[in-house]
């Protein structure tokens, strides 16, 4: 059972579509590619979508290079390792990045952020992570700061590679420029592919300056005959097609929500075994639930891993010292329990509780769904 922050377990109908590999020049492809941009720009909320093969890494650097310019006064949130490598995209567009750190485990108020922004008053940009994996925080009030960014006249990019699909979250509604995310996270796809979510008004700022396989104009350009610029993973395009689909059968709200109880379910279990978790009430993240084990964290990891449970470590700072749980993409209330269950066996407490009806799948995916 894989529990990690990505890739996640994914339905089997999912797993299936994967397999098939067509001629990506043909009409039944070209369905395919309009389908699913139709579906994640119903999911984001946005004017396009831009379908990319490569991981979420690539859909964040053509989010960068595309809507930034060279020189242009970035501010960068970072708070922990995924809001480095935003922060390192950021310096190659060759911007200039105006930093602004958090301990990890640690978050901006959302006071904090609109100092940040008076201060910083000819800034062009902000950009910032959504939900970092590395130490199991996220903005919570993503909706808020979007207000304060765009009420300044700023671009606003979000990285929401993790965030994607368990946070509310609307691109045009709450005038978010773009946002990157990728397929093997909470969508519940394979992975292969990232997608930028575009609003209507940044359309018009997009750079043409850019490599061709980071440039967005490039890729909604072939999309509007559906079509890519290059070959497609295209395997990929059909489960991505797929878990959309069943995304919108869930309902993109029921799995924000479902993602939420998971998360405090979880997190409320863990206490009672003495973890000391990152992250409040105010910034936990609903994807990863990260922390302090009260046993040495690689001893845990390496027993739930005898017993056929994948969890991961730290990363960067964190590295040998935390644990971190992914609960992402179609994670429910049996991968919790079973979870739980095992946990007792190894730290010798009686973790099993009833997780909230809001944990569980609906009935059409929790036969889909092997744990």
């Amino acid at each position: 059972m894989i529990l990690i922050p990505g890739p996640v377990n994914v339905p089997k109908s999912v797993m299936y579509e994967a397999t098939k590999v067509v001629n990506h020049r043909s009409d039944r492809f070209r369905e395919v590619v309009k389908s699913l941009e139709g579906l994640m720009n119903e999911h984001f909320d946005s004017s396009r979508t831009a379908l990319l093969t490569g991981s979420g890494t690539l859909a964040v650097e053509t989010m960068v290079f595309s809507l930034l310019k060279e020189k242009e006064k970035v501010v960068v949130l970072t708070y922990g390792e995924f809001s480095e490598r935003l922060l390192d995209s950021v310096m190659r567009r060759k911007a200039n990045p105006v930093v602004f750190r958090k301990d990890y485990g640690e978050l901006f108020t959302l006071d904090e952020v609109k100092q940040i922004i008076e201060r910083e008053k000819d800034a062009d940009a902000v950009a910032l992570v959504h939900n970092e994996t590395s130490t199991g925080v996220a903005f919570r009030n993503l909706n808020e700061v979007a207000k304060v960014v765009k009420g300044s006249g700023k671009k606003f990019l979000v990285d929401s590679v993790s965030g994607f699909g368990a946070y509310e979250l609307y691109v045009n509604r709450w005038g978010i420029d773009a946002v990157a995310t990728g397929s093997q996270k909470a969508l519940a796809s394979v992975p292969g592919m990232g997608f930028v979510g575009v609003s209507d008004e940044a359309l018009g700022e997009i750079n043409d300056d850019v490599p061709n396989y980071l440039s967005l104009n490039n890729s909604l350009k072939f999309q509007d005959k559906g079509e890519t610029p290059f070959t497609p993973a295209t395997g990929v395009f059909y489960a991505s097609l797929k878990a959309a689909e069943i995304l919108k059968a869930e309902g993109i709200e029921r799995r924000w929500r479902r993602h939420e109880k998971c998360a405090y379910f979880l997190r409320d279990s863990l206490k009672k075994a003495e973890f000391s978790l990152l992250g409040n009430d105010t910034n936990f993240s609903n994807t990863v639930v990260a922390g302090f084990s009260p046993i040495d964290p690689g001893t845990l990891i390496n027993e739930l891993g005898k017993r056929g449970i994948e969890i991961s470590g730290g990363m960067g700072k964190l590295k040998g010292k935390i644990v971190r749980i992914g609960i992402l993409g179609v994670v429910d209330d049996r991968a919790v329990s079973r979870l739980l269950v095992t946990l007792s066996d190894i730290l010798r407490k009686d973790l099993v509780s009833v997780a909230p009806p809001e944990c569980k799948l609906p009935d059409f995916l929790r036969s889909d769904v092997e744990w």
